[in-house]
């Protein structure tokens, strides 16, 4: 089985849409490991990125896929399968597989599709989405409501069967690298802190954030906000900054993935808050990567009710919020030992299906299936 795996990141940072695709990949390099030698001849995993990945950078090693460079990877990937045919070309992005389809269209039957977020009212994008869900073998959400949505959607258009939408629409879902051993481990009787860990955008509820720890700060005054970030939305960033300059507020910046996880361990609450307004509600059906890496650690996590996260944590999860009172409310209750506990183990529990080695079995499957079925 010859496979291409394509993302178009302009470089390595550590932040979601670069790791959710390098787990995706090392989880993958794993899975071909444990495989007999004699087993493992018949994969041949490549990847072509638009920069020079160098093996180690951000914790990430493989043995058993290769990286190509190329500053046209869709022309490079075009090539490449002319020179020696893939079995599946695997692209995360819509422009880049609306691209790849446009060059190509006879690589349709190939390709396998990993869509992120789309709007149902925006004409453009659903022209777009619809287009290569036309022509791609397998399209993948990352969230279950998010791939229910767009199978309803196409029902009601009564495009396809009912038959052929269940077997072309998958669930590859968000995941996150399982860390073997934490340098910090922390008891539930250590002192908690907040922690908000990843990009800052005006929707992440910074503020609600900012005031819930100044409100915390009255009954706990060594309580702070951590605020971990790989970047900044450059509308947004003269107001983050002076949030982050407020009391009680520490401004970690950029951190790696595995220094994050060990500050999200040590602090103990974990914070995800999404308030979204859109007309669509697009990002209400997925859930942050960063609520997966505090459940994934066992960390309780304060959220928002979204879509997303009913179907992530459960309708009667008791960690939801609304705003900073919510947050002080529960931030008061898991400072009781007994319940910390016990949120954190609902959350583990919760998260095992989402640890990249467990959470690409799925994956592997489908490729299997799609294989077997042939062109």
């Amino acid at each position: 089985m010859r496979v291409c795996f394509h993302c178009n990141l302009v470089e390595f940072k550590p932040k979601g849409n670069v790791l959710q695709f390098f787990i995706l990949l090392r989880a993958l390099d794993r899975m071909l490991a444990q495989l007999p030698a004699s087993e493992r001849q018949a994969y041949d995993f490549e990847c072509v990125l638009p920069f020079r990945f160098r093996d180690g950078t951000g914790g990430f090693t493989f043995r058993h896929i290769r990286f190509r460079q190329s500053e046209e990877p869709i022309s490079e990937i075009i090539r490449l399968d002319r020179r020696k045919p893939y079995d599946f070309i695997f692209i995360r992005g819509r422009n880049e597989a609306v691209k790849l389809l446009r060059k190509k269209r006879s690589l349709g039957p190939k390709l396998l599709f990993l869509a992120i977020q789309y709007n149902l009212h925006d004409p453009y994008i659903m022209g777009r989405l619809n287009f290569v869900f036309r022509h791609a073998r397998v399209v993948f959400f990352q969230t279950e409501p998010n791939a229910e949505r767009y199978r309803t959607y196409q029902l009601q258009k009564a495009s396809y069967s009912h038959e052929e939408l269940e077997r072309k629409i998958q669930v590859l879902p968000q995941f996150v690298e399982p860390m073997p051993e934490l340098s910090v481990t922390r008891s539930p009787f250590d002192p908690l802190d907040l922690i908000q860990a990843g990009v800052i955008r005006p929707r992440y509820g910074l503020p609600v954030a900012t005031k819930a720890i100044r409100l915390i700060r009255k009954s706990y005054p060594h309580a702070k906000l951590r605020v971990l970030y790989p970047s900044i939305v450059g509308k947004y960033r003269k107001r983050a900054e002076k949030l982050l300059r407020s009391p009680g507020v520490a401004d970690h910046g950029q951190k790696s993935m595995w220094k994050t996880k060990e500050m999200i361990v040590k602090s103990g609450i974990g914070v995800a808050l999404l308030y979204d307004t859109t007309e669509d509600r697009n990002p209400s059906h997925s859930y942050l990567s960063r609520i997966l890496e505090y459940m994934g650690l066992g960390v309780p996590v304060l959220t928002t009710r979204t879509i997303g996260n009913l179907c992530l944590l459960g309708e009667s999860y008791p960690l939801f919020v609304d705003d900073a009172y919510d947050i002080v409310h529960h931030y008061e209750k898991l400072s009781n030992p007994a319940f910390y506990q016990e949120m954190s183990h609902y959350v583990k529990q919760r998260g095992e299906r989402f640890l990249a080695d467990e959470a690409v079995k799925s994956f592997w499957a489908i490729l299997h299936d799609e294989y077997r079925r042939g062109r």
